[in-house]
């Protein structure tokens, strides 16, 4: 339940100053929250424009403060899963998502602790579209992650990725450890973008878009499938429902 149930919204937008926020959202009225990393990111805004969410079920990975799902909710989504990992966030004593969620009258359902990789907590392995942005180079597992998500997406279904990459045009991913990446040591694995797309695409995705401003950030659109893929000599075990080879 969210904790702003019953004030009032002159009490609410009190509350907007006294939180840190990440994300500038529009909560009405000419309101918009002080988002610290400033207007909405134009790489995904631009990947959003690919997708239809009208009537669409939408899982957001990593919500944050909320904006991808509120926006989602704004072109026609009919049902949003919005999930975070608290455990692996800053900041996570200021109650953002819920603040917003109640100022905006919103219906996504909120999950704090379910990340890409558990979720399975949610029971639900339909969702129509998968918004999976900034996630992929803060984990150990990235190719795991697409496995994960593949495995609650419809046949047909949309995911949306964006993060960070490195500017060549060869197939390879960094990792960091003892080095860390823009000085942040959450990043673990950083791809070029032909291989991020081929993350993706040996997940039982076709990339559909791509769209990159700027060298070192990228965002894709993908759609779920089913194939023969004639790069798999034996198959994956956990994505052998979507694999149409045949093997001897």
């Amino acid at each position: 339940m969210n904790q702003f149930a019953g004030e009032s919204r002159a009490s609410l937008l009190k509350k907007i100053p006294e939180m840190k926020w990440a994300h500038s959202i529009e909560v009405g009225g000419g309101v918009v929250t002080p988002g610290a990393w400033g207007a909405p990111n134009p790489l995904i805004a631009n990947a959003f424009d690919d997708v239809d969410f009208k009537g669409k079920k939408v899982l957001d990975i990593g919500c944050w403060d909320g904006l991808w799902s509120f926006m989602a909710e704004d072109r026609g989504a009919s049902e949003i899963y919005a999930t975070d990992d608290l455990s692996q966030r800053p900041l996570k004593e200021y109650s953002t998502f819920d603040l917003a969620h109640q100022l905006r009258g919103s219906k996504a359902k909120y999950f704090g602790d379910v990340n890409v990789l558990t979720l399975y907590k949610l029971g639900v392995k339909d969702f129509d579209v998968v918004i999976n942005c900034g996630i992929y180079y803060h984990l150990k597992d990235p190719l795991l992650s697409f496995t994960r998500l593949r495995q609650v997406m419809k046949e047909g279904a949309i995911l949306i990725v964006a993060g960070v990459v490195i500017d060549s045009p060869e197939v390879f991913a960094k990792f960091y450890y003892r080095e860390s990446f823009a000085e942040d040591p959450t990043n673990w694995w950083v791809p070029t973008v032909p291989c991020l797309r081929q993350w993706v695409e040996c997940s039982f995705f076709e990339v559909l878009t791509q769209h990159q401003t700027h060298p070192t950030v990228c965002s894709l659109t993908a759609r779920a499938i089913k194939r023969k893929d004639p790069h798999y000599l034996v198959p994956d075990i956990e994505l052998a429902k979507f694999d149409l080879n045949v093997y001897s």
